[in-house]
């Protein structure tokens, strides 16, 4: 269990945002006519939180450390897809009841520092080879389990303060209205569902992630139980 734990320790994580213009635009008709800038950010994370699903793709930055995120999520809390950080990057899978986790070579490796040679080679063939099962509520995953949490990802975005409109902008293909609140700037979809598209926060601890993929289905495969190793079991 020392072992899993050790390895699984190392992808805790917060979620959250992000910014990526394509160019600006033309001022053109007022988007979402009388509509206090708060109530459109606000209305914006509502609609998003309403979709059955999206990929929230980009950075984190955690210390100053930025780990590069790409998660599908679906409307139960099930996710899939992968971290990366300097170390290596891990895969990620989530069901409604278990997390299973598996890291390449680089970043099982960076966790066997200090460990006896033997030792180490055997946990990074378990973590490259078999699937870490254990429990979401596992404290040493709660970043991590936190980023499959969508509620909790967006609801941190309500009623912040001071939100002022900005301009327009276009991502890919799409208008969208500039919101700025506190230390936040979000993008917000100007044209058919008002969705949160992309925000941005800047820091040690900031984001910088968007939101793709709304609706679109996710398809979360469970590892196969011979790929499959117990937390708890792992030494």
């Amino acid at each position: 269990m020392h072992t899993a734990h050790r390895l699984t320790a190392a992808v805790t994580l917060a979620g959250a945002a992000a910014l990526g213009l394509t160019g600006c635009l033309p001022e053109s008709a007022e988007a979402f006519p009388g509509r206090p800038a708060s109530k459109v950010l606000n209305d914006s994370v509502t609609a998003l939180r309403g979709a059955s699903s999206f990929t929230v793709s980009g950075k984190t930055m955690t210390k100053g450390v930025p780990t590069q995120v790409n998660l599908s999520i679906g409307k139960s809390g099930e996710c899939k897809g992968t971290l990366s950080a300097q170390n290596g990057h891990i895969e990620v899978i989530r069901t409604r009841d278990h997390m299973f986790l598996r890291g390449n070579e680089a970043f099982a490796r960076a966790q066997t520092q200090g460990m006896p040679k033997e030792q180490a080679d055997q946990m990074v063939e378990n973590a490259t080879t078999l699937w870490v099962r254990t429990d979401p509520s596992d404290r040493t995953l709660a970043g991590l389990a936190g980023l499959c949490d969508r509620d909790g990802m967006l609801k941190t975005f309500y009623s912040l303060s001071g939100a002022e409109r900005g301009g327009q902008a276009e991502v890919d293909g799409r208008k969208t209205l500039t919101i700025t609140a506190s230390s936040h700037v979000f993008l917000v979809a100007a044209e058919g569902e008002p969705y949160l598209l992309k925000a941005t926060v800047s820091g040690p601890e900031g984001i910088d992630l968007a939101y793709t993929g709304i609706n679109q289905p996710v398809q979360v495969d469970v590892p196969a139980d011979k790929d499959i190793r117990d937390a708890d079991a792992m030494g």
